[in-house]
């Protein structure tokens, strides 16, 4: 399913150009101190993804208000800093920071799930992944069909690493596999890949799929 060509193929996307500039106001922005730079974040990466945060249960106001009154405060507020300042220094995901990661991708997941009453880990995903592009795999339903095609097993260490507290079962799950088939495609291929570029290789998978799918159905009619 993925060879040479595919590898080399998805180093660049009609995408980077769209995904450098959320990067670059990640990098211009990092820390939660400023009201409007929260909202401008969030909205933004939030929209970009289809990962939005105002899609929440008991909405009673205005989305413009639910970002400004709510959402800015409660993270200019947190902790978020702290942890994410920790790990602003490391350039890639190793057996010593994985702990830390997943400890962090929790920690904003139930902060956001306070004030939408919902599970937003693809958001959470997305919106540290810009901060600590080097750190975090992209989750969402594409990421996991992706990952779950190419059947990445998991060592046993990591599957007793999963049931550890403090950490998001389902995404941790994700992650271990995600971290694992790279290093496996960056020995097959004598080169290391960027989570980025591991994130274009699984929506190509995705697509591959989809396509050979739809082959099959017309063959069959």
């Amino acid at each position: 399913m993925i060879n040479k060509q595919l590898i080399i193929k998805t180093e660049q996307t009609e995408w980077d150009f769209g995904n450098e500039i959320l990067y670059k106001m990640c990098q211009q922005n990092f820390e939660h101190k400023r009201i409007d730079i929260i909202v401008g974040k969030v909205i933004l990466i939030g929209r970009a993804y289809a990962a939005a945060i105002e899609r929440r249960k008991n909405k009673t106001e205005e989305n413009n208000n639910f970002y400004i009154d709510k959402v800015a405060p409660m993270i200019k507020n947190s902790k978020l800093d702290v942890f994410i300042g920790e790990l602003k220094l490391e350039t890639e995901v190793n057996e010593k920071n994985i702990a830390d990661i997943l400890k962090l991708h929790l920690y904003l997941t139930e902060l956001i799930k306070e004030i939408t009453e919902q599970n937003k880990r693809s958001f959470c995903s997305k919106y540290l992944h810009f901060h600590l592009p080097n750190l975090f795999f992209i989750y969402d339903t594409r990421a996991v069909k992706g990952i779950r095609l190419l059947k990445t097993k998991l060592p046993r260490k990591h599957k007793t690493e999963l049931g550890a507290n403090g950490i998001d079962k389902e995404y941790a799950t994700f992650f271990y596999k995600c971290y694992e088939q790279k290093k496996l495609l960056e020995k097959e291929y004598s080169g290391m890949l960027s989570i980025r570029h591991f994130d274009n290789i699984l929506m190509k998978v995705v697509e591959f799929r989809a396509e050979k799918s739809t082959r099959k159905y017309k063959y069959k009619t």
